[in-house]
């Protein structure tokens, strides 16, 4: 009988992407070797190289999953939080801040250019969903329809909508990055939660205005 190969091409190439993300959250990106995901993924060394030619194309790959999973914990909080407006702001916040405390290092490759290839068909399509969805937040608060991501280059002629946009993401972003860099010493530890939806609020508040 002959031996069973244990993945077919798509399989093998998940596989290596779930490794991957697992030496992240393990070993951080210092620790990130296409070797060491092989040997996670049971496979051949040169198998990552196959599949994503080296460092830099598999990193790209993580940081589109990254993007992914981040759209899924927007919509999931987003539903929760219903039609309140002030609700949806907090939501957005604690689901962005919430990938990046569960996922340090991917979200720090997410939006690292030197690491990745910004031009990617697959990082582009995966963050331009997430940046939808925090884009009709924003439109939302605004008085104004939700859009597709196929629209969204169309509604970026608003100045004003860009700068609502550019406070609310500079928000959530801000404050993820400060905390995972341990730099809110000034907030204790159990009001931080409370702190964020405090802002978030204010900040809905302040677009609607």
């Amino acid at each position: 009988m002959k031996a069973k190969t244990p993945y077919h091409h798509g399989d093998l190439k998940e596989a290596l992407l779930t490794a991957a993300e697992s030496v992240l959250d393990d070993s951080g990106l210092h620790g990130f070797t296409l070797r060491e995901c092989a040997r996670r993924a049971g496979v051949s060394h040169a198998a990552p190289k196959h599949h994503f030619g080296d460092v830099r194309g598999l990193l790209t790959e993580v940081a589109a999953r990254g993007f992914q999973q981040l759209t899924r914990r927007l919509k999931t909080k987003l539903r929760a939080a219903g039609d309140d407006l002030d609700a949806q702001f907090v939501a957005t916040a604690e689901a962005y801040v919430g990938f990046a405390e569960a996922h340090p290092e991917h979200f720090r490759i997410m939006f690292r250019s030197d690491l990745v290839d910004m031009q990617s068909p697959s990082l582009m399509s995966a963050a331009l969903a997430t940046f939808t969805e925090m884009t009709n937040v924003i439109r939302r608060q605004r008085g104004e329809p939700e859009i597709g991501a196929e629209s969204l280059d169309a509604c970026m002629t608003s100045a004003q909508l860009i700068n609502d946009i550019l406070i609310g993401w500079s928000h959530i972003h801000g404050y993820a990055h400060l905390k995972l860099e341990g730099q809110l010493a000034m907030i204790p530890k159990a009001a931080q939660k409370d702190m964020l939806a405090t802002a978030g609020r204010r900040l809905a508040r302040l677009v609607r205005s």
